[in-house]
């Protein structure tokens, strides 16, 4: 049975929502389509039924002032409030403040061409600066677990315009949506849960066949029954690159007829860093009890299975800790099997709280990873931009044949990818877009 309307989105995350709310605003017929049984991508909110807090899988904190998820937030009627960012650091068996091994930061804002892998340009500045050995730990640690990326591939100009852009959006800072993150996509997406026949959810998209002016996309259920073809005059594409890389038959692959060959080069010049997360719940919050422990939000560890931990700060009374692994490191965690990443989450742990690893186990009430390579709707955290390769962002942003429109995360311009109000950004990039198109048709 084909079903029509103005604009097809693919995809159901928050570039998606947006701009799905942005369309319907100017009286577009849209539909949506995602493959999960739920909205929201990345974001992915469980609730505790213990300490009755919302625990995330996937994004987690509200970084900075950005403007345009602030406003979402507001609209929703929820409430944003600050963590705990103060940083601990183990480093050689000694645990104490970080702040001194984070001052790389400051070369890197600055950093100028040539391009060149993030390993390099850490080398290179340690010897010119020269850097202590924790300070270049630190550095590739930072890479590996904020970027989801490997530093000996990971460009520098690209991580060093996040870090302006971070900058000046009010930096780095981290916040919570106290209600749950999910709360902000789930109100975006009101209109389309009260709308029949504009969101469809266990939908997979298999095939987008387009012409100037016409896209029909066939679709089938995740068990593998078809919905028959979706038709509209203009698709929106916010697909991860994880998933624009997929070919078939792999789960949620998407083929392109005719072939996109310039985006195609493009998504493939990029990564998908792989991120693996870990929630666990204590019997006791012993790191408040602890008097070398009770003042941080964070711990960073960097050569550790899990590099950083976090409390679920400014959460009150909660037993959780957050542990936090990104780039080769999560991609070795990948393979293993649950109880193992377990096993490694907790000899973390010992390290960082002095306890042995079986009262840690005695201490332990529920765990839960997130291995996000595992999703074959999303294949991995977030992008990543190898050097050399800063153009294939801009490639990947541009409309086809002024018919297929590119958002996500990945498809940042401005230095905001990999975050949640970046690609809320490009879903609101690519419907206005397809507006200007269709007032010049």
């Amino acid at each position: 049975m084909d079903r029509e309307a103005d604009v097809i989105i693919l995809g159901a995350g928050a570039a998606g929502l947006c701009a799905a709310e942005r369309l319907m605003r100017k009286g577009l017929r849209v539909i949506v389509l995602e493959a999960r049984d739920r909205v929201g991508g990345r974001v992915v909110t469980l609730r505790d039924t213990v300490a009755d807090v919302p625990l995330e899988l996937g994004a987690e904190f509200v970084h900075g002032r950005p403007s345009l998820l602030l406003q979402r937030i507001r609209r929703a009627g929820l409430t944003v409030s600050p963590c705990n960012d103060t940083y601990a650091l183990l480093w050689r068996g000694k645990l104490g403040d970080a702040g001194a091994a984070f001052s790389f930061q400051e070369a890197l804002v600055s950093a100028k061409a040539p391009d060149r892998p993030m390993a390099e340009w850490v080398e290179e500045q340690a010897r010119t600066r020269k850097w202590p050995p924790v300070v270049r730990a630190m550095a590739r640690s930072y890479v590996r677990g904020f970027y989801a990326a490997d530093p000996d591939i990971a460009s520098t100009l690209a991580i060093a315009r996040m870090e302006q852009s971070a900058s000046s959006a009010g930096g780095t800072t981290p916040s919570r949506v106290l209600e749950g993150y999910d709360r902000v996509l789930h109100a975006m997406a009101e209109k389309l849960f009260a709308t029949p026949g504009t969101l469809y959810l266990n939908a997979v998209a298999e095939e987008v066949r387009w012409k100037p002016g016409a896209v029909h996309v066939r679709a089938r259920t995740q068990q593998g029954t078809p919905l028959g073809t979706f038709q509209g005059t203009h698709a929106i594409v916010t697909l991860p690159v994880g998933v624009l890389q997929a070919r078939h038959p792999t789960p949620g692959a998407v083929r392109f007829v005719p072939r996109v060959r310039e985006h195609e080069r493009a998504w493939n010049r990029l990564e998908m860093g792989p991120l693996v997360k870990v929630l666990l719940r204590f019997r006791s919050a012993f790191w408040r009890e602890q008097e070398d422990t009770a003042r941080f939000g964070f711990f960073h560890a960097p050569e550790s299975s899990f590099p950083t931990w976090w409390t679920l700060s400014p959460h009150r009374r909660t037993r959780h800790l957050v542990g936090w692994s990104g780039g080769p490191t999560a991609a070795a965690l990948s393979r293993l099997s649950e109880k193992a990443v377990l096993a490694l989450a907790l000899q973390d742990l010992s390290r960082l709280f002095h306890r042995s690893v079986r009262d840690l186990h005695a201490q332990l009430e529920s765990w839960r990873p997130q291995n996000w390579q595992h999703e074959p709707y999303t294949r991995g955290g977030y992008a990543v931009i190898p050097a050399g390769a800063m153009d294939a962002v801009d490639t990947l942003a541009r409309p086809v044949g002024q018919t297929l429109f590119f958002a996500g995360e990945a498809t940042h311009v401005g230095g905001e990818e990999g975050t949640v109000h970046g690609a809320l950004e490009t879903g609101r990039r690519a419907a206005d877009e397809l507006l200007a198109r269709r007032r010049k048709a």
